[in-house]
């Protein structure tokens, strides 16, 4: 049996979608509904990924298992426990608190203490059962240059959020398990997962639908906003309003459409534990993309040589580019699961604000808080979580993904019309924003869609509705 932690997610209905194609295997989905309620939350979560499965097929298939991931035993009793863990052949550990800003207690008991429940229901199976941990690439923290190595493991920079410090003690975790027991694992580390179906209501949400939602907000605004946030008489003020946020105008940020991500994922599943990858140098590095952002591979390989870094902990690989950590003679396989170009951020701020005719908006590397308008101010609030992202040129090694993938299309090119297209919300959901979301999978740094952040900050004194429930569980990415 395969067993999958927050298949309710983006990330996890569409890994959950691709396992049921790759076998006939049963799936056991960990969910913390009651079993009648997630059964049809599953099924509409796989639906949202274009698949399409007959009711009592996917009945057969999917069995739902309530649990409570932080308590011991994952809230179920000795017997069920001990039944799961044995019948177990796969885990696929996805569910995460996404939210940036949510209170670090939650992001600590669901993203860590989860993670150690994940890891004792492993231990009381057979040692042959092979577990995929999904991490983020923004386990790299406030890194902001150079080539972050696939398994490098380092908090010497420090952390832009709460959560991906959360996810960092996550990966530490899965490590120290490995180390102490023995055992390998598979760590998967995505960029920002992204499609081009908007999400409509009820379904899991992705980055750009997050977007959509933030942008609506401005656009219901209109120029209105302007006015009211500048405390400008209105006969001083010309359109486009040219806004200023804190950032670098040459930023960039890595998005990577989910279908290929999953594609990639189930690739590297594949291999068998311990695979030689035989890759010598970090050769597969992503590099910068968009509107006057372009670099090449071969650049971009002689700067990561001078400015990746290794741990100073027992957690990093040493610098080992091939993402393998062989601490102690054991090995915990990492794959950045990246896009070979990354984004403009600046470009993706101009296809946000396409409604918004009347507003632009710089990223000003020299902006202080007390040069910024009021305006400028009511922006940040809004994307909140978001800003840090604003500063990055860092870049992800991708040589183990490359060299386990090998055969497989590369991703497509990230159009306009592809982002657009994921920005477009429907009908039915264009009127919420929904709390932050993490950069990782299910959405970017900013606001999740389905996790335990409070209320989403609106420009100018507006509030959105529609914010998560408190407590949920948000499967990445």
């Amino acid at each position: 049996m395969i067993t999958v932690t927050g298949a309710t997610g983006f990330l996890g209905a569409h890994l959950l979608a691709a396992l049921l194609r790759r076998d006939d295997r049963p799936v056991c989905a960990l969910v913390r509904d009651d079993p009648a309620m997630a059964r049809e939350r599953l099924s509409r979560a796989v639906r949202s990924t274009g698949a399409r499965w007959e009711e009592a097929e996917f009945q057969r298939r999917v069995t739902p298992v309530k649990i409570d991931l932080p308590a011991p035993r994952l809230g179920l009793s000795a017997e069920d426990h001990r039944a799961l863990a044995r019948q177990t052949q796969e885990l696929w550990h996805c569910a995460a608190d996404t939210s940036p800003l949510g209170p670090v207690a939650a992001l600590h008991r669901t993203n860590v203490e989860g993670t150690g429940r994940v890891l004792e229901l492993l231990d009381a199976g057979a040692r042959e059962t092979r577990l995929f941990h999904i991490s983020t690439a923004f386990v790299a923290g406030e890194r902001r240059e150079g080539i972050v190595l696939e398994g490098t493991l380092d908090e010497r920079y420090g952390f832009a959020t709460l959560y991906e410090e959360s996810k960092y003690r996550a990966e530490v975790l899965v490590r120290d398990w490995s180390q102490e027991k023995g055992r390998p694992a598979v760590v998967f580390r995505p960029s920002l997962l992204v499609t081009d179906r908007p999400a409509r209501t009820g379904e899991p949400r992705h980055w750009l639908a997050v977007q959509a939602s933030r942008t609506s907000l401005l656009g219901r605004q209109g120029p209105a906003l302007v006015l009211r946030a500048s405390g400008v008489p209105a006969e001083d003020v010309t359109f486009p309003y040219r806004a200023r946020v804190p950032g670098r105008p040459d930023a960039v940020v890595n998005l990577l459409q989910v279908d290929w991500a999953v594609a990639a994922m189930l690739r590297c599943a594949a291999r068998e534990p311990g695979e030689a990858r035989g890759v010598g140098d970090a050769k597969g590095v992503n590099s910068p993309s968009g509107p006057s952002s372009h670099s090449s591979h071969s650049s971009h390989s002689s700067h990561s040589s001078q400015s990746s870094h290794s741990s100073h902990s027992s957690h990093s690989s040493q610098g080992d580019p091939s993402g393998l950590d062989r601490t102690n003679g054991l090995l915990v396989t990492t794959y950045h699961v990246s896009h070979p170009q990354d984004s403009s951020v600046p470009w993706l701020m101009q296809i946000a604000l396409e409604s918004c005719d009347w507003l632009d908006v710089e990223l000003d590397p020299e902006l202080t808080p007390e040069r910024m308008s009021p305006l400028d101010r009511s922006l940040m609030r809004l994307a909140a979580g978001l800003d840090p992202y604003w500063w990055s040129r860092r870049g992800y090694d991708r040589s183990g993904l490359e060299a386990a993938t090998a055969g497989l299309e590369p991703p497509a090119e990230l159009s306009a019309q592809y982002v657009r297209s994921g920005m477009t919300a429907s009908s039915s959901s264009a009127g919420s924003a929904s709390a932050g979301t993490s950069p990782d999978g299910t959405s970017p740094p900013g606001t999740s869609p389905d996790s335990t952040s409070p209320a989403s900050t609106s420009p100018a004194g507006t509030s959105s509705a529609g914010s998560a429930p408190k407590g949920a569980v948000t499967a990445h990415v």
